[in-house]
């Protein structure tokens, strides 16, 4: 059968290398036809407020999520260079079709939204801007997270719940970018790369973490991930930066930073590079130290969370979810093994260290990215404490070392799997 003139053109055009004109004038396209699917997606939290005018509300979460679209199809636009037309007409439908999936998600309140979030955003209504940034209206959180939830505080008769999701959900642009570029160190060709971006768009884990329950944790590991890109291309300085704006989100950024040690063994960090952390950290405080916050309570705000919930775990992945949970012994038991795991979790950190100092000539891009990941998981599967969110960036660590070499495709399974059961847990 032979092919006629116009599907002969149309191929050609189709398999043509995607120039940047063409890509944008695309784009442009994929946001209108993206828009009309958003503006026509269900949002039970709308349907069911209390207002006569629903139109400005469908309008603003329109716009909410076809900004997050738009945001991750950015995040794509350099790397789709090499790809041809048609790569890049079915990234747009596979991106909106991953947004459009997570939107059905939205209307999800989870008790951390119910119980702290809503309240914290309806004080944050009755206060000026510069009146929030020095409250301690939700003191336990770092200040970085809650000047997002005071910008959100200043829409009126909005489900705040949605853009408290839609910011986790751009936020895995970053991510997804991170995991890209990680994985640019070992694939060479463009589609792999677009590839690792999709596959972590699509991970449980993130899906579970924003969309649904709409925490923050994509936030600092998407600024880890990229750090441990920069400083596997030598940007040492740069790098540390991104650690110490991840630092300032949440403290769970801890658990990287033994990875330091083989990239300073390797070169890629110097040691006055280090200061980049605090001074990157110091300056995320900016805002809630001109509000009127204390020095002090934005130096200590992590030691405050540390003092909460004396629980042995709270669902994490973690080797205590061995012992039997006695309603009204959480404390006691607690109190018997909480030393006890902190010793086992420093003397983890340790026996890695000694193994990455003496194996320091095989420290290659791939065996620093398994160390964090062996960090990253380990660290908090023996440490008290943990909550299911904890090992987060572990799961994406996963990936990016499946990405690197394909013969450890378990991890991701297995890790993926692990945090799943948690997140699922009654």
């Amino acid at each position: 059968m032979t092919e006629t003139p116009v599907g002969g053109g149309l191929r050609r055009l189709l398999e043509k290398k995607c120039t940047l004109p063409v890509r944008l004038i695309l784009l442009a396209l994929s946001v209108v036809v993206f828009a009309f699917f958003a503006r026509n997606a269900r949002y039970a939290a709308i349907d069911d407020a209390v207002s006569f005018n629903f139109e400005p509300l469908y309008n603003l979460a329109m716009v909410s999520f076809t900004v997050v679209f738009l945001i991750l199809m950015l995040f794509q636009l350099r790397e789709g260079k090499n790809v041809s037309v048609m790569t890049w007409l079915l990234l747009t439908v596979i991106t909106g079709c991953v947004v459009l999936g997570k939107i059905s998600l939205l209307d999800y309140v989870s008790d951390d939204y119910e119980i702290f979030l809503s309240g914290w955003l309806e004080e944050y209504e009755t206060l000026t801007l510069k009146q929030g940034l020095g409250t301690y209206i939700g003191s336990d959180y770092s200040p970085p997270y809650l000047y997002i939830l005071l910008l959100i505080s200043r829409l009126k008769n909005y489900p705040w719940m949605y853009m408290i999701k839609a910011v986790s959900m751009a936020a895995e642009g970053l991510m997804a970018y991170s995991v890209m570029k990680l994985s640019s160190l070992k694939l060479r060709s463009s589609h792999y790369r677009l590839l690792a971006f999709h596959m972590t768009l699509l991970l449980p884990t993130l899906v579970f973490n924003g969309a649904y329950w709409g925490q923050c944790d994509v936030i600092y590991s998407g600024f880890c991930m990229l750090a441990l890109f920069h400083a596997l291309r030598g940007r040492g300085a740069l790098s540390m930066g991104l650690v110490g704006v991840a630092l300032s989100f949440k403290f769970q950024t801890v658990f990287i930073l033994p990875v330091l040690l083989p990239l300073w063994l390797r070169r890629n960090v110097k040691l006055w590079n280090l200061l980049m952390i605090p001074a990157a950290y110091m300056a995320m405080m900016i805002p809630a130290l001109w509000g009127g916050k204390s020095l002090h309570h934005v130096l200590t705000v992590y030691l405050q969370q540390a003092a909460n919930y004396n629980f042995l775990t709270m669902n994490g992945p973690s080797l205590y979810e061995i012992f039997p949970r006695i309603k009204g012994m959480e404390n006691v038991i607690f109190n018997m093994f909480s030393n006890m795991a902190m010793m086992m979790a420093l003397a983890f950190m340790a026996g890695v260290c000694v193994l990455l100092i003496l194996y320091r000539d095989a420290l290659t891009d791939e065996a620093v990215i398994l160390s964090a990941l062996v960090l990253t998981g380990g660290i908090p599967y023996l440490l008290p404490k943990m909550h299911e969110r904890y090992t987060f960036m572990a799961d994406l660590l996963a990936l990016t070392v499946c990405l690197f070499n394909r013969r450890r495709a378990a991890l991701p399974l297995l890790f993926g799997m692990a945090s799943y059961v948690c997140y699922t847990a009654p």
